[in-house]
C-alpha cells in the first residue's frame, strides 16, 4: 500500500496481476472529470495512454486475425488478449484483417548436449515453443547452437506452479543438438526462443481484446494535479523549466517518472476536455525505489 490518504480520498492500493508496483492506482477517464488520487513519496511514475478495445478472433497454429472493429488499428500495435502471447503486436493490417508479429521469449533451460533435449521451467507453456527457433542468449554460458535450430518435438508438456504445487519442467527436442557445451557443470543455460505459429494455440474470439500504440488515439485534454491540503485544495503541475503547464492534449501518450520530497501529497489526472476514446492512466511506486528518496517508513508518511 502506498501513504494512507485522508479519508474519503480514493489513495493507492494493489495494483492489478502481472503489475509489480507496490503501490499503485489507475483507471479510466471517458467523460470530464478527475481521476482517482494517489498519496505518496519519493519516485513515482506516470503513464497516460489509448487504447482500442474489440473482439480478437484467431485460428491455432496461424498468425492470420480479424477484428471485429479495425477503425485506427495499424500494422506496429501491441495486442493484449488471451489468444496470442504476451508481447505480440501486429504485422500486418487493413480493414478488419491482418497477420501477427509474435515476440522472443528466454527461458533458463538444463541443456543435454548428447540427444539436444532441454529442459525448461514449470510455467514455460512448452506446447507453444514448438516449431520456434532457437538461439543462444550468451556466448559467455559457453554453448554453441547450430544456426536454424529450432524446437522440433515437445517431450513432456509443463505444469505451472501453484501455492500447493512446484509444477512440473517442460522436456523439448532441439532439431540439432548444441555443438559445444556449457562451461556450468548443471547444463543451465539461457536460451532465446523466436515464437512461430504454433504458439498461437486458441481457435476462437477474445471478446476483451485491447490494442495500445502510438498512433491509437483519445481525443482529450487531461492534465497532472497536485495537493498539499488532504484534497480541498488542487493545483496543476508543472513540467520543464519554463513554466509550462502538466497538460496532454489529444492523443499524446505519457510516460514520466518524477519524485516528491514532502508526505501525504496527493497526485491525480482531471480530465478538462473530452471528446472520445479511452483515456488509460496509471500512478505508481515500486519497492526500493519508492524508498530510494523518502526519510522514514512510506507505510505512515
Amino acid at each position: 500500500m502506498g501513504i494512507p490518504a485522508p479519508n474519503g480520498v480514493d489513495a493507492a492500493g494493489k495494483p492489478n496481476a502481472g503489475d509489480q508496483a507496490n503501490a499503485f492506482v489507475g483507471g479510466t477517464l471517458s467523460a470530464v472529470g478527475p481521476g482517482k488520487a494517489f498519496a505518496f513519496r519519493g519516485p513515482m511514475n506516470l503513464a497516460i495512454w489509448a487504447s482500442i478495445a474489440t473482439a480478437l478472433t484467431t485460428t491455432a497454429s496461424s498468425l492470420a486475425i480479424s477484428v471485429a472493429l479495425g477503425t485506427g488499428l495499424a500494422a506496429g500495435n501491441a495486442v493484449n488478449s488471451v489468444n496470442v502471447p504476451l508481447g505480440t503486436t501486429l504485422a500486418t493490417f487493413s480493414g478488419t484483417t491482418g497477420t501477427l508479429a509474435l515476440p522472443t521469449y528466454s527461458y533458463l533451460g538444463i541443456l543435454n548436449t548428447v540427444n539436444g533435449q532441454v529442459t525448461l521451467p514449470p510455467g514455460s507453456n512448452v506446447a507453444a515453443l514448438l516449431n520456434a527457433t532457437v538461439t543462444a542468449a550468451s556466448t559467455a554460458d559457453g554453448d554453441t547452437i547450430p544456426s536454424g535450430t529450432t524446437v522440433n518435438n515437445v517431450v513432456q508438456n509443463d505444469i505451472a506452479a501453484t501455492n500447493t504445487s512446484a509444477g512440473k519442467p517442460g522436456i523439448i527436442t532441439l532439431s540439432n543438438v548444441p555443438t559445444a557445451a556449457p562451461l556450468n557443470p548443471n547444463g543451465q543455460v539461457w536460451l532465446q526462443f523466436a515464437l512461430a505459429a504454433n504458439a498461437v494455440t486458441v481457435t476462437g474470439a477474445d471478446s476483451n481484446a485491447t490494442f495500445t500504440g502510438p498512433a491509437i488515439n483519445y481525443s482529450a485534454t487531461v492534465q497532472l494535479e497536485r495537493s498539499f491540503d488532504g484534497g480541498a485544495t488542487w493545483i496543476c503541475c508543472n513540467v520543464g523549466g519554463s513554466g509550462q503547464l502538466a497538460q496532454w492534449a489529444t492523443g499524446t501518450p505519457v510516460n514520466i517518472t518524477f519524485g516528491e520530497p514532502e508526505k501525504n501529497v496527493l497526485y491525480r489526472l482531471n480530465c478538462i476536455a473530452y471528446t472520445s476514446g479511452t483515456i488509460n492512466y496509471r500512478i505508481s511506486q515500486t519497492g526500493g525505489a519508492a524508498e530510494s528518496l523518502a526519510i522514514g517508513p512510506l507505510s505512515q508518511g
